[in-house]
């Protein structure tokens, strides 16, 4: 036995709407819930597969963000956006130095 169920072009519409307006908070929810994350030094040594002191390093040249948690002392955190851009802006140096050799 089949059941037909008729439904309105307007109730569909409506509901794709609250449907995209939906997926929009949880994209911006996730969006700021990286905004909030941070690693230590060690965990960010491992997320990049370089040493300790070489990150160390990248964040006493100013080339990597962090942020001490007790002055110029105590534990040391690097935000997930300070990863994020420390990553484009060597992918942006890889690439130019591709072209100049070429």
């Amino acid at each position: 036995m089949e059941v037909t169920t008729t439904v309105k072009v307007s109730d569909l519409t409506s509901l794709f709407d609250q449907l995209s307006f939906l997926r929009s908070e949880v994209k911006q929810l996730k969006e700021s819930e990286e905004q909030l994350k941070a690693f230590s030094i060690q965990q960010t040594a491992k997320m990049l597969s370089l040493h300790y002191n070489s990150v160390r390093k990248l964040i006493i040249k100013g080339k990597l963000f962090a942020k001490y948690l007790d002055g110029d002392t105590g534990k040391c955190i690097v935000p997930m956006w300070a990863i994020k851009n420390y990553l484009i802006e060597k992918e942006e140096v890889l690439t130019q130095k591709t072209r100049n050799h070429v």
